[in-house]
C-alpha cells in the first residue's frame, strides 16, 4: 500500500510555487492514477504547518526561521504522516523538507537510514553571516552537521548520503557521495546497483526526488529548471530501480512549482512519472517477496 503526505511550503525558497504542488498532483489524479494498476493508495492529506511562517532576506539563511519551523513540524508530527507499513510518497514542497523527513526517520531508525538523492544540485551551501541564501540550497549541509542555527547535532553521517546526476559538484562535498549525470549515463543500472549493493542489508532508504533533475525541455516548469538533465525516461527507469527495493521505506518530491505550470502539461508529466514509477516498482517488490 502507498500513503500520500502533502508538505505544501515553499519556506526554503524565494519564490512561491512549490507549496501549491501537493493539490495540483492530486487535481491531476496522481492517487487515481496509481490505483488504476491495481495498488492500494491512501491519503494522508496535508501536513498540518504554523500559520504564520516568516518571510525576509535577511542573512545567513532566507526566512529563517521558517525552515526550521517547518522541519520541527515533521517532526512533531512524524507518528501521524509516516507509516512502517506503507510505501510513504511525500508531496512537496521545496526541497529543504529533506532535513525533516530525514530527522524524523533517524530517530526510528538510527544510523540505518541512508538517503538517495536525485538532484541536479547538491545542496550543502553553509550558512554564512555575509549572504542570505535559501534553505533549499542548505539541506544536506544541515543534515550532516552540527549547528547554532538549529541548535541540534548532526543528523546523519555523511557517508550515508549519496547524490546522483548532479551537473557541477561542489568543491567541498561534506563527505556526501556523488555521482555526477555524465558517470550515472555511462550505465544507469550499473550504477544504480553499486549504489543499492553498497547499503547494508538491515538498511532503510529515503529517496529524496528533486524535479529540477529533469532537463528544461521536459520539465520546465521546476522550480529552478536545468538547461540540460535526466529525461523523464531516465527519471523513471531510475525511481523504478529505487522503489523496487524493500528497504525503501519513502520517498519524497520536491522543487515542482505548479504556478509555472499554466495548462498543466507538466503536472500530468509528473503525475504519469510518478505513477509509473511507483506502481511497477512496488509490484516488482510484491513479486520478490512472492
Amino acid at each position: 500500500m502507498i500513503q500520500l503526505i502533502g508538505v505544501p511550503t515553499f519556506a526554503g525558497a524565494l519564490h512561491p510555487g512549490t507549496d501549491e504542488t501537493p493539490a495540483a498532483l492530486r487535481k491531476h489524479g496522481l492517487k487515481e492514477t496509481i490505483e488504476k494498476s491495481g495498488i492500494e493508495v491512501s491519503d494522508f492529506g496535508d501536513l498540518a504547518l504554523p500559520a504564520y511562517l516568516p518571510r525576509h532576506n535577511t542573512a545567513p539563511v532566507r526566512n529563517w526561521p521558517s525552515p526550521r519551523m517547518v522541519w520541527e513540524t515533521i517532526v512533531e508530527q512524524g507518528s501521524k504522516w509516516f507509516d512502517p507499513e506503507k510505501f510513504n510518497l511525500l508531496l512537496g514542497g521545496d526541497c529543504s523538507i529533506v532535513v525533516g523527513v530525514a530527522d524524523h526517520l533517524t530517530k526510528l531508525y538510527g544510523d540505518k537510514l541512508y538517503v538517495l538523492v536525485i538532484d541536479a544540485h547538491v545542496d550543502v551551501v553553509k550558512p554564512d553571516p555575509n549572504v542570505c541564501v535559501g534553505a533549499a540550497a542548505m539541506g544536506l549541509w544541515f543534515l550532516t552537521n552540527e549547528n547554532l542555527l538549529w541548535q541540534k547535532p548532526a543528523t546523519i553521517n555523511p557517508e550515508q548520503i549519496t547524490v546522483l546526476a548532479c551537473q557541477n559538484p561542489p568543491s567541498e562535498p561534506y563527505g556526501i557521495q556523488t555521482i555526477t549525470l555524465e558517470q550515472l549515463r555511462i550505465n544507469l543500472q550499473e550504477t544504480i546497483a553499486a549504489v543499492l549493493s553498497s547499503i547494508p542489508e538491515d538498511g532503510r532508504i529515503l529517496i529524496h526526488f528533486d524535479v529540477d533533475s529533469v532537463g528544461r525541455d521536459e520539465m520546465p516548469a521546476a522550480y529552478a529548471p536545468s538547461e540540460t538533465g535526466l529525461t523523464i525516461a531516465e527519471v523513471r527507469e531510475l525511481l523504478t530501480s529505487l522503489v523496487a527495493d524493500p528497504r525503501t521505506i519513502a520517498m519524497e518530491v520536491t522543487e515542482f512549482s505548479a504556478v509555472k505550470d499554466e495548462n498543466g502539461s507538466n503536472v500530468r508529466s509528473l503525475v504519469a512519472l510518478l505513477a509509473d514509477a511507483v506502481s511497477v516498482g512496488m509490484k516488482i517488490r510484491k513479486a520478490a517477496v512472492l
